[in-house]
Order: structure tokens, then C-alpha cells, then sequence
């Protein structure tokens, strides 16, 4: 039998995957309410990075919510706590579009072009932050 173990993120994380009561303290991986590989590396990536950034004495960082890893921070940190399961990401955990667009496909690759954009500038702005004396 498979239990999926998982703890209560909107209760007790915030979207940088620190502890809300001892931000010292991060959490990744399927713990904290994400599903799959790809999603529990992307956890991994958001805590390991603002692990970091808070070593060296700087502000963690928010993934925009218009890319994957920001839209699954967002949900395992700001669901209905009493409902809160865990989640894969997809294409309705990140923000409509400006506009309708009928066909799927479209509309789709329309939202992973605008991802890629904001995950380029948030690099840009890291690396800025990152190098900054």
C-alpha cells in the first residue's frame, strides 16, 4: 500500500519554501505537497536557491507566479488549508491569459512563451542580486 505523506504547506510555508514559524527552515520534494519528480525537483530548486541567498544574507526570492515553479509554490502555499492536496503542475495553476484564445494548443504554448519571458528576466534579476556586494 502507498500512503502519500505530505505536510500542511498552506498552514505552515510560505512561497519560498521556508517555514513560517522559523524561516531558517526550508522544506522541498514531495513533503510538501507536490506531485512528480519534475515538481519535487522544481521544490528542491526554489528552497536550495533561497537557502542560499538567505546564507549570504539576502532576501529569498519569489518564482514568478506566471511560470511553473512559481504557480506550484504558490498553490502548495496559498491552497485552502483544509482541503490542501498535493498537486502536479499544469496549465490551470498558472494565470489566464490577458485575452480569450479558442484553440488549446495555442492558447497553451501562448502561456509557456510568456513563462519562459518571465523565467529569463527573474535569471536576469537573481544573477543581479546574486553578484551584488
Amino acid at each position: 500500500m502507498h500512503r502519500n505523506t505530505f505536510i500542511n504547506s498552506p498552514q505552515i510555508l510560505l512561497p519560498t519554501m521556508q517555514l513560517k514559524a522559523n524561516p531558517r527552515l526550508f522544506f522541498a520534494g514531495q513533503i510538501t505537497g507536490v506531485e512528480g519528480y519534475v515538481e519535487s525537483a522544481s521544490s528542491g530548486l526554489v528552497a536550495g536557491m533561497n537557502a542560499a541567498l538567505t546564507i549570504m544574507g539576502k532576501k529569498p526570492l519569489h518564482f514568478p507566479a506566471d511560470t511553473a515553479h512559481g504557480a506550484l509554490c504558490q498553490y502548495i502555499t496559498n491552497a485552502e488549508a483544509k482541503h490542501f492536496q498535493p498537486m502536479n503542475i499544469n496549465f490551470g495553476l498558472l494565470p489566464p491569459l490577458g485575452k480569450k484564445v479558442k484553440d488549446k494548443k495555442l492558447k497553451n504554448k501562448m502561456i509557456a512563451e510568456r513563462a519562459l519571458e518571465s523565467l529569463e528576466n527573474f535569471k536576469c534579476d537573481f544573477d543581479k542580486i546574486l553578484h551584488k556586494s
